[in-house]
C-alpha cells in the first residue's frame, strides 16, 4: 500500500478528472437536449405544412364536387322550367311541336324523379356545400393544433437555447408561429 498514497496532488488531480467528466457530460447531454428540441420544432413544422397541404388537397376535390353537382341540379330544373314555358306557350299551337316538348319534358322529368327515388345521380348540392364546409373546418381545426404543438415546441427549444449552458452553443432561438405569417 506504500506505493499507493493518496496525496495532496493525487487528490487534486482525481477531483479535476471527476469535475471534467461531469461538465462533459452535462455538456453532451445539454448539447443532445437542444438539437433533439430542434429537430422536434422541425418536425412539427412539418406537420403544419402536411396539415396545408391536406387541407390544399381536400378542398379542389369537394369543390369541384360541389360545382358539379350544382351545375347538374341547375342545368336540370333549368331544362324543366325551360320546356314547362316552351309547352305553356305552345298549347293550342302546333300537335308536333306540343308533343315534342311533352317528350322532352317527360325525359327530364323522369331524370328528376330518378335522381330523387333512386338517389343517381343524387341532387345533393347542399349537402355537398355543408361537406365543404365541414371539411374547411375539420382542416382548419387540424391546422391550429398544429399551431399549437409548433409553438409549445418553439417555446421549449427557445428556452433551452437561452439557459444555462444551453446558451454557450450558440444557437439561433425559432419564431413562432403567429397569426398573419
Amino acid at each position: 500500500m506504500d506505493g499507493f498514497k493518496l496525496t495532496r496532488m493525487r487528490l487534486i488531480a482525481i477531483a479535476a478528472v471527476v469535475v471534467l467528466i461531469v461538465v462533459a457530460l452535462v455538456t453532451i447531454t445539454t448539447y443532445n437536449s437542444i438539437v433533439s428540441k430542434q429537430q422536434n420544432v422541425k418536425k412539427t413544422w412539418g406537420n403544419i405544412e402536411a396539415a396545408y397541404q391536406m387541407r390544399m388537397d381536400k378542398i379542389p376535390a369537394v369543390s369541384a364536387a360541389v360545382n358539379f353537382s350544382t351545375s347538374y341540379e341547375s342545368n336540370l330544373l333549368t331544362n324543366i322550367t325551360a320546356l314547362r314555358t316552351q309547352w305553356l306557350n305552345e298549347v293550342g299551337g302546333n300537335v308536333n311541336a306540343n308533343v315534342n316538348t311533352t317528350q322532352a319534358l317527360d325525359r327530364n322529368l323522369t331524370l328528376f324523379v330518378v335522381a330523387i327515388t333512386e338517389n343517381y345521380p343524387q341532387l345533393q348540392s347542399v349537402s355537398a356545400i355543408q361537406d365543404l364546409i365541414s371539411i374547411i373546418d375539420e382542416t382548419e381545426n387540424i391546422i391550429l393544433a398544429q399551431r399549437v404543438f409548433y409553438n409549445d415546441a418553439v417555446a421549449s427549444y427557445n428556452s433551452g437555447i437561452v439557459t444555462f449552458p444551453g446558451n454557450l452553443f450558440g444557437f439561433s432561438q425559432a419564431d413562432y408561429y403567429q397569426q398573419g405569417q
